[in-house]
């Protein structure tokens, strides 16, 4: 108990003592690898924990990291920012979209007026789609049943029209960017992580909305963009690339850092994942998730098709390829019908490049399910997992399997994307658990921590790791 309190001590006292040793980590999964520069990272979570301050809402967002201070996200649109060293809240913004447009007292009241009139014709809508399940049920045991049908039959007509109703009253254009667009409760509004230019913080939330702050918590500028294209809402991450703010809700849009002024936008269809981008003779290109490629400089497509898309799924694209070198990695699937691996060496030659697009390194077909986390490339090998926590390892320059495991144990999903800290792996999975890995052809589990819900993805700066769970900011140390 002394040895664990003096270690907990020693801990904080250098937490204090040398914040310079804290790198700013200014946007998702640093360096669009996964790959942190950490010294002797934490193992033992429990035992190595600094500080874990509660929170009042859950986010799949992960904190990012700049000039001493957290930036993190909260349902359903909090930006909130913590001093790394105690997690003590400095300031918090709320990005709901009446208070941002700075709406008046009649406009509040209409706006409040017309989302109650939705709200009231929601609830119509699922009693009557209870209703019309209830009577399916009942005609499916009984075939016979005329007077179900009948009402069944009048069901049908009834909740056609509620939902034309409530489409017509959600696209009514005076009042369409102030209601919140449908989300599942998995993903929510706040699963996009801020990005930083060292100066100013860009948050992006499921309603539509950019906005701008400086470090203080300063509003800079707020741009509303659209409503997401999925009803499980979005997750693409904010990024200043080129010069650029990339964000995606439908389309890829740029904007101006400084302005929020919309520079261009590129047809694109659903994705969830984040487009990683690269360089050909210093022209800066955009890789999707979707297996796209769209100039930075002007958005215009260049290539597309190289990757997988299920036919009637075509939507199953959740992660973000991985940039190591001169090669993007990327996988996706479908359970049950397919599972495809991939990696494509960016061409040294433009003119090639545009010709041809990306070099096809090699494709391997893997376990058909779905992969939400990214793939992480380390010591030549690159690790994916399936929704289902079941690890595949293989060569990172031939794509030949090196051994595959089932993470037995956790009885939740591996959303968050697999990162790498020094000599360690840190794979999470949304129930709690953080396995902890040691690099290499055979799978050597280190530790496990159970830490409570999360599905946002930890940073490590130093030899300090952070962590966003639904129910608390943490911070772990090692010495």
């Amino acid at each position: 108990m002394k040895k664990r309190y003096l270690t907990r001590l020693l801990l904080l006292l250098a937490l204090f003592v040398i914040p310079f040793a804290q790198a700013n980590i200014q946007s998702w999964r640093v360096g669009h690898n996964g790959l942190y520069d950490a010294t002797n990272p934490p193992v033992d979570w429990k035992a190595n924990l600094l500080f874990e301050i509660p929170l009042e809402t859950k986010s799949n967002g992960t904190p990012i990291l700049v000039d001493g201070k957290l930036f993190y996200t909260a349902e359903p649109a909090l930006l909130i920012c913590a001093d790394s060293k105690t997690g003590e809240t400095l300031w918090s913004r709320s990005n709901d979209l009446m208070e941002l447009s700075n709406l008046g007292p009649e406009k509040r009241a209409s706006v409040l007026a017309h989302q109650q009139r939705i709200h009231t014709q929601n609830k119509q809508y699922q009693r009557l789609r209870a209703d019309v399940k209830r009577l399916e049920r009942s005609i499916n045991k009984n075939p016979d049943n005329a007077d179900a049908k009948k009402t069944l039959k009048q069901k049908y007509g009834e909740t056609e029209k509620m939902n034309k109703s409530l489409n017509a009253l959600r696209k009514d254009k005076a009042f369409e960017k102030f209601i919140s667009p449908p989300a599942h409760n998995t993903n929510g509004y706040s699963s996009y992580t801020p990005v930083s230019d060292g100066k100013r913080v860009y948050v992006a939330f499921g309603l539509g909305v950019i906005v701008a702050y400086d470090l203080a918590g300063k509003r800079l500028w707020s741009q509303f963009i659209e409503h997401p294209d999925h009803n499980w809402g979005g997750a693409t991450m904010p990024q200043i690339i080129d010069g650029k703010l990339i964000i995606r809700f439908d389309d890829y849009w740029a904007l101006d850092p400084g302005t929020g002024e919309k520079l261009w936008n590129a047809d694109s269809e659903v994705v969830f994942g984040t487009p990683t981008p690269f360089q050909v003779e210093g022209q800066t290109f955009l890789f999707t998730p979707r297996g796209e490629i769209f100039r930075a400089s002007d958005g215009k497509r260049i290539h597309d098709g190289m990757v997988f898309l299920h036919k009637s799924r075509d939507w199953s694209i959740f992660n973000t390829p991985t940039k190591v070198g001169d090669t993007l990695y990327t996988v996706s699937g479908v359970e049950g019908d397919n599972g495809d691996a991939y990696a494509y060496k960016i061409p040294q030659d433009l003119d090639t490049f545009l010709k041809k697009g990306l070099e096809l390194v090699w494709h391997t077909p893997v376990k058909k399910n779905r992969y939400y986390s990214s793939v992480l490339v380390r010591e030549d090998l690159a690790y994916i997992v399936t929704r289902d926590n079941e690890l595949t390892v293989l060569e990172a320059s031939t794509g030949e399997i090196a051994y595959a495991h089932k993470i037995k144990g956790a009885r939740g999903t591996a959303y968050p994307s697999m990162v790498a800290a020094g000599d360690k792996i840190y794979l999470g999975i949304d129930d709690g658990t953080l396995v902890v890995l040691k690099p290499g052809r055979e799978f050597n589990e280190l530790a496990r921590n159970n830490l409570g819900p999360f599905r946002s993805t930890p940073l490590f700066t130093g030899n300090i790791a952070y962590l966003r769970t639904y129910e608390s900011l943490q911070a772990v140390g090692s010495l």
